[in-house]
C-alpha cells in the first residue's frame, strides 16, 4: 500500500516545503495539494517542496481545466517534473463548487472535459497535439521541451467518472471507506480497464482525514464538521447506500446544509457517518482500518492530518510514521 499526505494551502507556501520534508522522512510516498483560486498557488508550493526533498512524489488533488487551460497545465506539470527529477503526479478533476457559484463557470460535460484535458497533457509531454473536442480546439500545440510521461490520477465519485479513470488514468482518487463503496469503485474502475484493454492499470486511492486521540469518541466528534459535505453534499442519492449510509438519515441533513444552517447539520452527523468517510482514534484504529482497506484491494491512501502550525503538522506526521512502517 502506498501512503500519501495532503496539505491544505491556507498557509504560506514555504510551510508546505517544511511539511514535505517531514513527510518524506516519515516514509510517506507522496504529498498532495489542492488547487483553488482562494488558496496559495499549488505549483509554487509544490516547486518549493521539490527543491527541499529528493524522493517523495508531488501531486495535485486536483487541478481543473476550467481554472487553468490544459496546455498551461501541461507546461506547469512538465516544469515541476523537471525540477523534481521526475516526481510530478498529474491529478485532474472537474472543479469545486466555487466554479459555478463564484466564477460563472458551469461544469458541463465533465467526462469529456476531463478526457480531453488528459489527452492534451499526456500528448504534450512527449510531442505535438491537435484536438478538436467539445471543450478545446487545439492545432499544433507543442512544449519547448519534452518532460516525458507523467502518471495521471483522476478525482472521481460517480460511476461514469470511475469508469473513465479505468480507461485512461494510472489511478483514481476517491472518498468513502465502506466495503460496499470500495467494491463499487473496484467494479466500475475494472469495467473501464477492460473496455480499454488495460486490466489492472488504474490503482484505487482513498483520501480521508485521520484525527488522533486516545479517546476515540472525542476524535470522531472533532471529525463531524470535516465530513459534513462528504455525507450531505450534492451527489447522486443512489450512492448513499453504497457509502453504507441510510437515505432517511442523510437526506434530512442535506436539506439542512442546503438551507445554510451548517451548525445544525454538523450536529446531525452520527459516528457511523464519520466512520464512512474518516478515521478517528488511537494509532491502532488507523492501523486496523488500513489493513482492512489493503485487504479490500485499495492501492493507497492520502491522509489529511491537519495541524494549524508547521510544528503541529510535523507532530501529526511523525505520529503516523510507525503505522506506515508496520504496513510495509
Amino acid at each position: 500500500m502506498k501512503f500519501g499526505t495532503s496539505v491544505w494551502l491556507d498557509r504560506p507556501a514555504e510551510e508546505t516545503a517544511a511539511i514535505a520534508v517531514a513527510a518524506e522522512k516519515a516514509g510517506f510516498d507522496s504529498l498532495w495539494v489542492p488547487d483553488h483560486y482562494f488558496l496559495r498557488d499549488s505549483f509554487v508550493a509544490l516547486a518549493l517542496a521539490a527543491t527541499s526533498t529528493s524522493r517523495i512524489k508531488l501531486g495535485t488533488s486536483v487541478v481543473s481545466p476550467l481554472l487553468r487551460h490544459p496546455t498551461l497545465l501541461a507546461s506547469s506539470f512538465a516544469t515541476l517534473h523537471e525540477l523534481s527529477g521526475g516526481r510530478a503526479i498529474v491529478g485532474v478533476g472537474t472543479g469545486g463548487a466555487e466554479f459555478p457559484l463564484q466564477l460563472g463557470l458551469p461544469i458541463k460535460r465533465s467526462l469529456s472535459l476531463v478526457a480531453e484535458t488528459v489527452e492534451i497533457v499526456e500528448t504534450l509531454s512527449t510531442g505535438r497535439v491537435s484536438l478538436s473536442g467539445n471543450h478545446f480546439d487545439i492545432s499544433g500545440a507543442e512544449l519547448g521541451w519534452k518532460p516525458g510521461p507523467m502518471p495521471v490520477y483522476l478525482a472521481a465519485r460517480g460511476p461514469k467518472m470511475l469508469e473513465l479513470s479505468g480507461r485512461i488514468a494510472d489511478g483514481v482518487i476517491t472518498h468513502g471507506l465502506a466495503p460496499s463503496h470500495i467494491s463499487f469503485v473496484t467494479e466500475r474502475v475494472s469495467t473501464g480497464e477492460e473496455d480499454a484493454g488495460r486490466k489492472g492499470a488504474c490503482e484505487i486511492i482513498l483520501m480521508f482525514d485521520y484525527e488522533y486521540d486516545e479517546d476515540r469518541d472525542a476524535a470522531v466528534d472533532r471529525l463531524r464538521s470535516r465530513c459534513t459535505y462528504m455525507v450531505a453534499g450534492s451527489y447522486s442519492e443512489s450512492l448513499i447506500p453504497i457509502y453504507g449510509l441510510a437515505p432517511e438519515e442523510v437526506l434530512p441533513i442535506r436539506e439542512v446544509v442546503t438551507s445554510g444552517d451548517l451548525e445544525r447539520a454538523v450536529g446531525m452527523i452520527t459516528p457511523e457517518m464519520v466512520d464512512a468517510f474518516e478515521v478517528g482514534g488511537p494509532e491502532g484504529v488507523l492501523l486496523d482500518r488500513l489493513r482492512e482497506l489493503e485487504g479490500l484491494g485499495v492501492g493507497g491512501v492520502i491522509l489529511s492530518l491537519g495541524g494549524n502550525t508547521v510544528a503541529e503538522s510535523v507532530e501529526r506526521i511523525e505520529r503516523v510514521a510507525p503505522v506506515i512502517a508496520r504496513m510495509q
